[in-house]
């Protein structure tokens, strides 16, 4: 199906893509954008985009490739070579069994108490301020950095600082060729981070588990410099971005969904479905990339071609009806709601997912403590990306 959607429209980058991603799922489940000879295919539907995610002989990069051709030497294709999100095996089955058994549901739930303190500590400061906040910067923002000290063992006072540079690193995902200008930009990020774990670890005295964990792999040959320094920022970047959107989004949804937050702070039981539900309308990840290797053919007929560069549309088959009922509405009764692919799957699932979840329902669950009503305070921005669309402002009214 010809592209009757543009990807680079601000409005439906920024906007809330329910409309648009209903009129590309009526049109089929496969549509071409870009080059006619050369198309790269989005996924449009639940059951197409599953499969794909689920397929074991999909990649990441093209054959015989550790990187996107288009990517020049340096700073940041030394990063993304060495980035478990974004490799193939046998590297990505490497890199992602030194940290995997630090991600198990049992391992992260030894940090929900740090996840409920740093929501208590910043909520509780926010409420007793007025009430009046950037849900994004004061709140979403620094809730993961309580999990997050314990993990990589970053200092409080390089926790803003570090950030700053966190929405441009973001461009290492890209599916398309960079400019020349947003190329050296990141570049330039990807060497900051590098550089700013190198000298962490050349001033850390008593390494964090997880720190440890990488550096003797490292002295065992298991894992090379760049992958340890990767790996600590791969920890940050998803522990943080993840987390931060959804928070973002969840509390979107509180203060613009009438009777919702009072429906969940009278019931501590629709914490877990909430949190779901947040994840199914708006993934913090909207699209992901792979590579086929085979042929495949979608439910509706249409082939994909072996080698063919494949947008699996997560935010749209979320919203799919063919797999949720009423699927643009926030329903904590749905029965399947944890069907979402927000966390991707397959090889590539978000190896964090067990912790992110933990931080959005400590959030929930501590906003449902400390505040009787949440209303905006004036307009919300999102950041204009096709992959990461999250908020960058949202000004909102707490009550007590």
């Amino acid at each position: 199906m010809t592209a009757t959607l543009d990807l680079d429209d601000p409005d439906f980058l920024t906007g809330d893509r329910h409309a648009e991603y209903r009129a590309i799922r009526d049109q089929g489940a496969v549509l071409a954008v870009g080059d006619p000879d050369h198309p790269t295919h989005v996924l449009t539907r639940y059951a197409d985009t599953h499969a794909v995610l689920r397929d074991t002989t999909g990649r990441m990069q093209p054959e015989g490739q550790d990187a996107p051709a288009w990517m020049p030497e340096g700073p940041a294709r030394r990063r993304l070579r060495a980035n478990m999100v974004q490799t193939d095996r046998p590297v990505h089955t490497r890199l992602r069994g030194v940290v995997a058994p630090l991600f198990t549901a049992r391992r992260v739930e030894e940090l929900r108490a740090a996840a409920a303190a740093e929501v208590a500590d910043e909520l509780g400061a926010l409420t007793a301020s007025g009430g009046r906040f950037d849900a994004v910067s004061q709140l979403a923002a620094r809730v993961p950095r309580g999990v997050l000290r314990l993990l990589i063992g970053m200092p409080d006072e390089d926790w803003e600082p570090m950030l700053r540079t966190q929405v441009d690193f973001l461009m290492i995902f890209s599916p398309f060729p960079l400019d020349a200008g947003r190329q050296a930009r990141l570049d330039e990020v990807s060497g900051f981070y590098l550089d700013y774990f190198d000298g962490l670890l050349g001033r850390t005295t008593a390494p964090t588990d997880l720190v440890r964990r990488l550096l003797d792999a490292e002295e065992r040959g298991e894992l090379s410099r760049d992958e340890v320094l990767s790996l600590m920022h791969t920890v940050l970047d998803a522990g943080f971005e993840t987390t931060r959107t959804s928070i973002s989004n969840v509390i979107e949804l509180f203060a613009t969904v009438p009777g919702l937050f009072a429906e969940v702070r009278e019931d501590p039981a629709l914490v877990v479905p909430m949190v779901e539900e947040t994840l199914r309308l708006r993934a913090p990840v909207q699209v992901v990339p792979r590579i086929l290797t085979a042929e495949y053919v979608a439910t509706d007929g249409t082939t994909i071609p072996a080698g063919a560069t494949t947008l699996c549309g997560i935010g749209s088959a979320n919203l799919d009806e063919r797999c949720f009922d009423a699927p643009e509405r926030v329903d904590l009764t749905r029965p399947n709601a944890s069907r979402h692919l927000a966390f991707g799957g397959g090889l590539h699932h978000c190896v964090g997912a067990p912790l992110a979840r933990i931080q959005l329902q400590e959030t929930v669950a501590g906003l449902a403590r400390h505040a009787a009503r949440i209303e905006p305070d004036g307009p919300s921005e999102r950041y204009p990306s096709l992959m990461f669309p999250s908020l960058a402002t949202l000004p909102v009214r707490v009550g007590s």
